[in-house]
């Protein structure tokens, strides 16, 4: 990777005021005279293992040059493209937007593509004879007014030079563009899970489980709360996600509990604000009795001073708390221990086969007897069978959740109510 002063470049005209340029010259000298654009930077280079040849390389120069107006078309074709030394410099932009996460995410779309069409080319070209790794990086940003344009460039330049260090960087930025839209347009949906008193056949209540919409980079929720976490947007998601949860849960009856996931590491956010909660629950009717946050370990605990004081901020306002994924996670045991839950909720893979499972059985069977001697509920997780729900009772459990006993919907349709 070796950028410097450009050798060669070529223009691709998309727009009136880029017509008739000629071979060589910088459009960015207008931006100060223009409105401000939207401008992308997508870096590429090239490393092998073996010599390359000068060849191999304006063989692959060609190649690439032609699948640049097949992989980018109409609004997203490059103004301008760029060699160095061998590296390969694709310059972008469109009108400044109100949002620009449909850009964004229209041009890394078509990123993806042109970079296996050029994967493909260095393999054709170089053969089985060596390895040949394409790297990519991005970079955004907005071309002000009244501000050095090439400077602006050579900035946005190094940025997606960096970021080409990062064998997932066009990934990565596929997929804050994604969350920007899910987090901008509100485009989680949540459906709820019952939670059952396998004694008495009735729903104890309903954990509430958000889910992407029409989003094909993130597929469920899981990948979606992890990425967030990486790249510090947890807090805004799980913010969006409470809300809709809270909101969507009209069918609650009262007595039955509203089940909400809370990461620990949200706790310690700058943003974070205890009472917020409270005022959306008495928006729509709820108490903080029914409300149960589920602690979900998707890291370990680092600090459970911080986390003990805010959930006895929410104790003291009425809520509960749970444990989720004993048996599983990072620290579950040492959590109970210190942060006393109401309920602990046994991961399924203690409750799967457990009816033939000895081992599994002594297993539960302690927790069980430990939840029983501290106070606290046990609610087993995952029950797909009537075996496990049958062993559940014998064993003493009172509460379960699972396919078998409702899958997740709208709080109404789970019981027919």
């Amino acid at each position: 990777m070796r950028y410097t002063k450009r050798h060669s470049e070529t223009c691709f005209n998309n727009s009136e005021e880029e017509k008739g340029m000629a071979l060589g010259t910088s459009p960015v000298q207008r931006v100060s005279r223009a409105t401000e654009k939207e401008t992308a930077l997508i870096y590429f280079y090239w490393s092998s293992d073996g010599r390359r040849s000068s060849l191999l390389e304006a063989r692959f120069k060609q190649r690439a040059e032609q699948w640049v107006r097949e992989c980018f078309d109409g609004p997203l074709l490059p103004y301008r493209l760029e060699w160095a030394h061998g590296d390969l410099i694709l310059f972008f932009r469109a009108s400044k937007q109100q949002s620009p996460a449909p850009f964004r995410r229209s041009l890394l779309l078509a990123a993806q593509v042109y970079k296996k069409k050029l994967e493909e080319t260095l393999l054709a070209l170089r053969g089985p004879s060596g390895e040949v790794k394409l790297h990519a990086g991005c970079a955004f940003g907005l071309l002000k007014r009244g501000k050095d344009p090439e400077r602006q460039l050579h900035e946005l330049t190094r940025e997606a030079m960096r970021s080409s260090h990062n064998a997932d960087a066009l990934d990565d930025a596929l997929r804050l563009s994604e969350l920007d839209r899910l987090l901008e347009e509100k485009a989680l949906r949540c459906v709820y899970q019952p939670i059952v008193n396998i004694r008495e056949g009735r729903p104890l209540g309903y954990e509430a489980l958000s889910r992407p919409q029409n989003s094909a980079v993130f597929p469920g929720p899981l990948p979606l709360f992890e990425f967030a976490e990486r790249a510090g947007k947890d807090y805004p998601l799980d913010q969006l996600a409470r809300e809709q949860a809270i909101s969507g849960s009209t069918g609650l009856h009262p007595g039955e509990k509203l089940f909400l996931n809370l990461t620990p590491q949200i706790i310690n956010d700058p943003q974070f604000t205890p009472w917020q909660t409270l005022s959306l629950l008495r928006e729509h009717r709820l108490t903080p009795e029914q409300v149960v946050f589920e602690i979900t370990e998707r890291s370990s605990i680092e600090d459970f001073g911080s986390v003990e004081r805010v959930l006895a901020h929410y104790r003291n306002q009425g809520y509960k708390i749970a444990i989720d994924d004993v048996g599983a996670g990072y620290s579950s045991l040492l959590s109970i221990v210190e942060l006393k839950p109401d309920y602990i909720k046994v991961d399924r893979s203690i409750v799967s086969g457990l009816h033939a499972d000895t081992f599994k059985a002594h297993i539960l069977e302690t927790l069980v007897l430990t939840a029983n001697r501290m106070g606290i509920e046990l609610i087993a997780e995952g029950v797909e069978t009537q075996e496990e729900l049958d062993k559940l009772l014998s064993m003493g459990v009172n509460y379960a959740q699972g396919y078998l006993l409702g899958r997740p919907g709208e709080i109404r349709s789970e019981q027919g109510r």
